[in-house]
């Protein structure tokens, strides 16, 4: 794991998969995209990312808040861009990651703000994903 925080959103992810409400699937959803969030930018602060730089020479991350969603899933993608990992793996694993990070904030949004509810099954989903994204950049580290 990255970091505690990641590995607490992970673990009360799994454990909302054990409830019967539906609403806790919604909540682990929830959980399982911070611990992304958390990973990432966890892995940037102990690359020495110099975040400022990059929102600096970045416009469309500028205009973000600190370390909001998008600004954050782009500094990732910018940072591996910018240190070398260019083979055709490193380019399907930014592809990979960037999808994932994606797909994960919009279950949150759905779980979070949508009035249908998630599923034990997108829960499951969710969950291996956020497994994979932080084994993967796990990797790097």
């Amino acid at each position: 794991m990255l970091n505690k925080k990641s590995e607490a959103n992970l673990e009360i992810a799994k454990v909302c998969l054990d409830k019967r409400e539906q609403s806790f699937f919604s909540v682990g959803v929830s959980r399982a995209y911070y611990a992304v969030f958390q990973a990432t930018k966890y892995f940037l602060i102990k690359k020495s990312f110099d975040y400022n730089e990059f929102k600096k020479n970045n416009p469309f991350a500028n205009k973000q808040r600190d370390y909001s969603h998008g600004s954050i899933r782009i500094a990732l993608k910018y940072y591996l861009q910018t240190k070398g990992f260019n083979s055709l793996d490193d380019l399907r694993f930014i592809k990979d990651i960037n999808r994932t990070f994606q797909k994960l904030y919009d279950w949150r949004v759905w779980g979070d703000y949508e009035e249908t509810a998630i599923s034990k099954k997108d829960l499951k989903i969710a969950i291996k994903r956020a497994e994979r994204f932080i084994n993967e950049l796990k990797k790097y580290n």
